[in-house]
C-alpha cells in the first residue's frame, strides 16, 4: 500500500471516532454528572502494530512499518473536568464538589461509581439512581422510611431531625482508572487499586450537570466531517495518482 494511503487512512479513522465521540458527547448535554470524552492520536509504535506479530519470520514486517511512519493511534480518553453546578431547589439532589470524588451505586455487575447526584427513593424504599440503582451507604443501603426527606452537604440523610444513614463518597486516586459503563456511570479497571472513603464535600438541592458545551461540540462535529471529507478526497486522488503511474508503467514497456 502507499505509504500516503496509511497516513491518510490514519486521519480518516481519527475523523470518524471524533464524529461517534461528539455525537455521543451532545446527546448527553443535559445527563448529570456526564463526563465528556475526548480523541487523542498519537504515533503509532510497531508493538501495537499486527506485523509486530511476525517480526522474527518475516524480516521486511519492521521495514514496511518505518516507511509509514504516518499511521497513527487512536483512541478516546475521558475528561474528568468539573461540569457547571446548577440549582435545582430538590432536597434530594446533591453535587458533588471535587473531580475525583464519586457516589458508590450498586448494581447487577457490582458497585459502580457516579457523580450524578439526582436520587430519588426506589419502590423498595432506598435511596436510588433513577435507573433503581441502590446508593450506598457507609453501612449499605440508606431506606428512608419518613417524611421530608433531605440531604444535607456532609452526606447525611435525614426525615425531620432522624438521620436515616449517610451516603458513601469515595475518593480515587486515579480517574484514569476509572472505565466509562454508561452515560454517566464509571466501574474501576481490572487490578485498580480501590478508592478511599473520605468525607462528603457537597451541595445540597443542586446538580453537576454533562462538562459538555454545546457550541464546542458542534464546531468540534463541523471540523470532524470536514477532515473527514478531506481525507475521501485526498485518498482518491492518491488512488488516482496510483493508478495514472501503473498505466504510465505499462505503457512504457
Amino acid at each position: 500500500m502507499d505509504s500516503g494511503l496509511y497516513a491518510i487512512a490514519s486521519s480518516g479513522l481519527a475523523n470518524m471516532q471524533k464524529l461517534e465521540v461528539t455525537n455521543n458527547n451532545l446527546a448527553n448535554v443535559n445527563t448529570p454528572g456526564f463526563k465528556k470524552q475526548i480523541v487523542t492520536t498519537e504515533k503509532q509504535k510497531f508493538e501495537d502494530t499486527f506485523a509486530a506479530a511476525f517480526d522474527k519470520s518475516d524480516p521486511y514486517a519492521r521495514g514496511d512499518h518505518e516507511r509509514t511512519a504516518g499511521a497513527a493511534k487512536i483512541r478516546s480518553v475521558t475528561d474528568f473536568s468539573l461540569g457547571a453546578i446548577k440549582a435545582t431547589g430538590n432536597p434530594m439532589d446533591v453535587a458533588l464538589k471535587k473531580p475525583d470524588h464519586f457516589f458508590s451505586i450498586q448494581t447487577p455487575d457490582g458497585v459502580q461509581y457516579t457523580r450524578a447526584g439526582d436520587f430519588t427513593i426506589g419502590a423498595d424504599g432506598a435511596l436510588s439512581t433513577p435507573d433503581g440503582m441502590q446508593v450506598l451507604g457507609g453501612g449499605g443501603p440508606i431506606n428512608i422510611d419518613g417524611p421530608q426527606a433531605k440531604i444535607l452537604p456532609n452526606g447525611d440523610v435525614t426525615s425531620g431531625r432522624t438521620l436515616l444513614g449517610t451516603i458513601q463518597v469515595v475518593q480515587v486516586a486515579d480517574v484514569k482508572q476509572l472505565e466509562q459503563v454508561g452515560g454517566n456511570r464509571f466501574k474501576l479497571a481490572q487490578g485498580a487499586g480501590a478508592p478511599t472513603q473520605v468525607d462528603a464535600d457537597m451541595e445540597s438541592g443542586a446538580l453537576e450537570m454533562a462538562n459538555v458545551s454545546a457550541v464546542s461540540g458542534m464546531i468540534d462535529m463541523i471540523a470532524a466531517n470536514r477532515g473527514f471529507e478531506m481525507y475521501a478526497r485526498t485518498a482518491q486522488t492518491i488512488d488516482q495518482l496510483n493508478q495514472a503511474a501503473i498505466s504510465q508503467i505499462g505503457r512504457s514497456r
